[in-house]
């Protein structure tokens, strides 16, 4: 099944914008694709051109126009027709696998660090899911089914965890050890986190420490659900030298979990730091929603804390 049957399935029973769509496909664990804007707006262009859903432009208040899209009629039938096509079979594509088993040369250190990376990862997921359907008004049986459905994926991240600890048991053990002191990775300081209250509403605050490893982005997205808030501020002293130098791909790295998450997140920056391509960097995440730049600490708790 493609993301044509995703889209015909969530305009079944209501209508939805792109914007829309990319959200449910993105907070539900059942929609696994990925749901990117291109794929989205792209998608919606063919159904449209080939009468199985129709878009019309719309405005409500003030607030800027924007298509929101229905299903047809051929768009049921052709929904029905995808419904009773024969089932698929799961498919377990297990990369990290793959790279663990051609990673005969990683020592334990690092292959120890791949695994609690991974782990996070799934731990972040099983956090994250959510048992209620993408359905708007759904039927008690498609209620239940999802939270079966839901239940069933969960128990598959679970099962993956348990499979976490066999290979660290099982197989780290068989890797040639090494001195920390050659290899291991030192940081300045572990992230220390407070929860702000402001304005009726709660931020995640970093204290101390600072952003060097991708993992320290899994800890801020921690620090986020375990304090029940989605927004997030980074001061300066949050930042470290290679978070401006774009070069080491730690910037994007931890702004994908903070995206992945849904954490809205905004971030102190030190002026003299900020030439060559980190400016042009700024310049452009400035345009969006979810992640911006500030030289000042007041201008960004205000954005943050707005609606």
């Amino acid at each position: 099944m493609d993301i044509r049957y995703a889209i015909l399935g969530l305009l079944r029973n209501t209508r939805l914008s792109g914007y829309d769509l990319k959200k449910a496909m993105v907070r539900s664990p059942l929609l696994y694709w990925s749901g990117n804007n291109n794929q989205v707006y792209r998608t919606l262009a063919e159904l449209e051109k080939e009468d199985f859903v129709v878009g019309e432009v719309e405005q409500k208040d003030t607030l800027p126009l924007k298509k929101v899209y229905s299903i047809t009629e051929n768009g049921k039938k052709e929904l029905q027709r995808l419904s009773r096509d024969f089932p698929e079979m799961p498919e377990i594509r297990k990369p990290f696998s793959i790279q663990l088993l051609f990673g005969g040369d990683l020592s334990r250190t690092e292959a120890e660090s791949l695994l609690d990376r991974y782990a996070d990862e799934i731990e972040g997921t099983i956090a994250m899911a959510s048992d209620e359907t993408p359905l708007a008004d759904p039927t008690p049986y498609e209620a239940v089914l999802s939270k079966l459905a839901t239940d069933n994926i969960r128990r598959f991240y679970e099962s993956e965890l348990l499979w976490v600890e066999k290979v660290r048991s099982e197989a780290l053990p068989l890797l040639p050890d090494e001195s920390d002191a050659c290899r291991k990775k030192e940081y300045d300081m572990k992230m220390e986190t407070i929860k702000v209250q402001k304005k009726g509403k709660d931020y995640v605050k970093v204290i101390s420490g600072k952003i060097n490893d991708e993992k320290d982005g899994l800890a801020l997205v921690s620090a986020c659900i375990e304090n029940d808030t989605n927004r997030l501020l980074l001061p300066a002293e949050a930042l470290s030298d290679a978070f401006y130098d774009l070069s080491t791909q730690l910037t994007g790295l931890v702004l994908q979990k903070l995206v992945n998450y849904r954490i809205r997140a905004a971030a102190v920056i030190e002026p003299a730091k900020v030439r060559g391509k980190f400016k042009d960097f700024m310049i452009e995440t400035n345009r969006g929603h979810m992640f911006r730049l500030f030289e000042d600490f007041e201008q960004a708790e205000d954005w943050l804390l707005k609606d």
